[in-house]
């Protein structure tokens, strides 16, 4: 047939980019010789090339390369068979290897699935894989190889033996990747602590070092089976680890990798979301009737002016007072602060895989400040009290908080100190008629922070809600060892902690209901859950 120019340099394009490969894997095979391999590949390529210049547009084109390559090789065996039969003896059989057992390469070309042999070069050791493919990709000798990588040639050899084996094995099973290199599980962080770095939030950012950490958490993993298990090829696997293990996010144990943080499964979240919603009621009751019979005393202390009500403070004391009875359950100061790291910062992290609990149980606790002014807010959740508020800058807390310290000296602003809280107290404060800034959330002091504790101490109900908590304590630390590796047994009582927390929404959405606390008219306007605290100067 004849072919226009367009056709043949469309069918050249295809030979060169789909076929060439493929056979130079055929004839090394068939020779077990790369210089051979080499030469009769020319062959086969020039009888190709030649015949589609010369107009030739065959029906099926791969049949039609393949027909060329098998009379080639025939050619070819006759030849040597010819050169080598009066000093060997041998019978041109000899060169028509059959071959049951399906060896990678005729196994390739057969079904002509070059993506399966690199689908399987992903998969292996570096030092194989960068043996394969300098040996058959690169047409590199083995001495040429074994110079470069400052080895022997009988190492080179070895290497290259075993290679094959595994990626015969490779080739020959029907290889499944796990369910997340395709459904890739949603993990929620929570962190705590001081972060300057940046880390952990850059180290997990992305979907990837987010299934690695899910699949070797409780499960330590080595390189190759967390590769197979997401579909990940080595080289970009072998990356990722680095930088979750720089990260100490991942810790090595041999030559296995195991998650060094909690990532608490569905499993786990219902279990202690269960174990704490169990005591919750006893512990809102409680909370409650200290409140109602102390809260006078606690506004005596001057933490509110007469602008803020008593819904409000309630809003506040019920997840302040949990937070303090689950400082006072957790058994070591150790274990009340982030771990340290390897970087000397102090952070803690926390995995959760996403799914749907009973209520919603996170309440965020932020700030900004130093040892001595901070300006805090509880943000309840899945119950809208207040808009997000934006946390004042760093300087605004210090300029704010020393200008209240003057307030409770008695001592007024001066003109220059008056226009510069007027721009910076974010609605947290206004200036009263003689000059002073009057907070218009709650400000507490050490001396207010500590006759509050006492005032809570001193209850007939603080012994039984820190029985509770310490009953919860210990739930939650059961059923954290039950679904964790030991290897996170060292932070045990921070991640105890952090589930805890749970406590506060769980107490809210009961105080709620029962009408112990109640909405705001407009929450937009509310700064339910903010406040001050000032330490010693």
């Amino acid at each position: 047939m004849q072919n226009t120019d367009e056709t043949r340099n469309r069918l050249i394009r295809v030979f060169t980019e789909n076929h060439m490969e493929k056979i130079f894997y055929f004839c090394l095979k068939k020779t077990g010789n790369s210089t051979e391999a080499e030469d009769l590949t020319q062959d086969i390529s020039f009888q190709v090339l030649s015949a589609l210049n010369r107009g030739i547009v065959p029906m099926n084109f791969s049949a039609w390369v393949w027909q060329i390559a098998r009379n080639r090789y025939s050619v070819w065996a006759k030849e040597k068979h010819t050169r080598n039969e009066s000093v060997t003896g041998s019978d041109i059989g000899d060169y028509e290897i059959e071959d049951n057992s399906e060896i990678i390469i005729d196994e390739m070309i057969r079904t002509e699935q070059t993506a399966l042999l690199r689908r399987e070069l992903a998969f292996i050791r570096g030092d194989y894989r960068n043996i394969i493919v300098a040996y058959y990709i690169e047409n590199k000798t083995v001495r040429s190889i074994a110079l470069s990588l400052s080895i022997s040639e009988s190492a080179v050899e070895q290497r290259l033996h075993r290679a094959r084996i595994i990626l015969k094995e490779g080739m020959n099973m029907a290889r499944e990747f796990g369910k997340r290199s395709y459904c890739p599980d949603d993990i929620a962080f929570v962190t705590s602590g001081s972060q300057p770095s940046g880390l952990p939030w850059k180290a997990v950012k992305r979907k990837i070092p987010k299934n690695i950490l899910l699949q070797a958490s409780n499960n330590p993993s080595t390189i190759n089976e967390l590769s197979i298990e997401l579909g990940i090829a080595l080289p970009y696997m072998e990356e990722e680890i680095g930088i979750l293990c720089d990260a100490t996010l991942l810790e090595k144990q041999g030559n296995k990798y195991i998650t060094n943080l909690f990532i608490l499964d569905k499993d786990c979240r219902v279990e202690i979301y269960n174990r704490l919603r169990e005591s919750a009621e006893e512990r809102s009751r409680l909370l409650r009737a200290f409140i109602e019979d102390r809260l006078t005393d606690i506004r005596k202390l001057g933490i509110v002016n007469d602008s803020i009500d008593d819904n409000e403070v309630r809003w506040w004391l019920v997840p302040y007072l949990l937070d303090y009875l689950i400082k006072n359950a957790v058994n070591s100061v150790s274990a009340w602060d982030p771990p340290k790291r390897a970087n000397g910062e102090s952070w803690g992290i926390v995995g959760y895989e996403c799914t749907t609990l009973p209520e919603e149980t996170g309440m965020e606790h932020c700030g900004a400040g130093d040892d001595h002014n901070n300006f805090w807010a509880y943000y309840y959740g899945d119950i809208t009290v207040t808009d997000p508020c934006e946390i004042p800058e760093f300087e605004d807390v210090l300029l704010l908080c020393d200008y209240f310290r003057k307030h409770l000296n008695g001592e007024p602003l001066s003109d220059f100190e008056k226009s510069l809280a007027g721009s910076r107290n974010n609605g947290y404060a206004h200036l009263s008629d003689d000059g002073h800034l009057v907070p218009d959330i709650i400000l507490l002091t050490s001396d207010s922070v500590n006759r509050i504790r006492d005032l809570f101490r001193e209850h007939t109900v603080f012994a039984r809600l820190n029985r509770n908590m310490t009953e919860a304590y210990a739930s939650v630390e059961k059923v954290l060892k039950k679904y964790s590796h030991e290897v996170l047994h060292k932070n045990l009582g921070y991640n105890i902690r952090m589930e805890l927390y749970a406590t506060r929404m769980m107490a809210v959405h009961d105080l709620v209901e029962n009408g112990f606390l109640i909405l705001p008219d407009d929450p937009g306007k509310s700064h339910i859950g903010q406040y001050f605290e000032l330490g010693q100067p």
